[in-house]
């Protein structure tokens, strides 16, 4: 029987929930300031709903280049380094944690490029065939893609502590219901209006980046669990599970 070390029982997981919970208040903040000014615009005119206008365009989950997009960048952002940074401490499945930094860094540049938009392009042939108007065709090869990153990293996933390998699961649903679900849903409503938007597809986009944000910040939360806390002098150390079992002459150069 092993016994761990005094120094051991001192660092703490960061907590995963307190953080998620937090990240997800701030999306829920920027998409409650989208639909009170989109609201306030529809119902004033002159200078005044203009103004009005403004403001929504900056919180605005549905257009780019503004404070919606920039939070939902920055967390992919944060997620990539966060990977990366378990990826250069040597922990097990190094591979396929750089293939998660990839993802993150390019999902970063998506949110504000919105590359995954240029899909429709290869995808308009197939959207052809289809019985029905899906409104966005990207979605008939991002999906696809989804699935087989999502197969990559399986192995990585199952092979994390439980909190972590439950949040990057529950993370992961969450964006693809929206990223995937809610925004075929959206496609089709903006089909069926002959592609004009109105409040029934603007309101389906913000539940739509609701979800991918909440999903974002559950993964990014749950990477950050990853990673322990010692109170007493405020050190951090990455969780020793994620890491390769030290060698026999590592563990006999060891401090005890």
């Amino acid at each position: 029987m092993t016994t761990s070390s005094p120094e051991t029982h001192h660092f703490r997981p960061l907590t995963l929930h307190k953080v998620a919970l937090w990240l997800i208040a701030v999306a829920v903040v920027i998409v409650v300031i989208a639909l009170v000014f989109l609201l306030a615009h529809q119902r004033t005119t002159g200078v005044l709903s203009q103004n009005l206008h403004t403001v929504f365009w900056y919180f605005d989950v549905g257009r780019e280049y503004n404070m919606a997009t920039w939070y939902n960048s920055g967390l992919w952002l944060l997620m990539g380094a966060l990977s990366a940074a378990i990826a250069v401490a040597r922990s097990t499945h190094r591979r396929s944690w750089w293939l998660l930094t990839a993802v993150a860094l390019f999902a970063s540049v998506d949110e504000y490029l919105e590359v995954h938009e240029r899909l429709d392009l290869p995808a308009d042939r197939l959207f052809e065939r289809l019985p029905f108007d899906l409104g966005f065709s990207w979605v008939l090869l991002g999906a696809p893609i989804a699935l087989v990153i999502g197969l990559l990293l399986l192995r990585l996933v199952l092979a994390l502590p439980a909190r972590a390998r439950n949040g990057l699961i529950l993370g992961g649903a969450l964006f693809l219901l929206g990223a995937i679900g809610v925004e075929s849903v959206n496609g089709m409503i903006l089909a069926g209006n002959d592609h004009i938007v109105d409040n029934a597809f603007i309101y389906g986009t913000m539940v739509e980046e609701l979800l991918e944000m909440s999903g974002v910040a559950v993964a990014f939360a749950s990477l950050l669990s990853l990673f322990q806390h010692d109170a007493r002098n405020g050190t951090l150390r990455l969780d020793p599970t994620v890491l390769p079992p030290l060698r026999l002459q590592e563990r006999a150069s060891a401090p005890r």
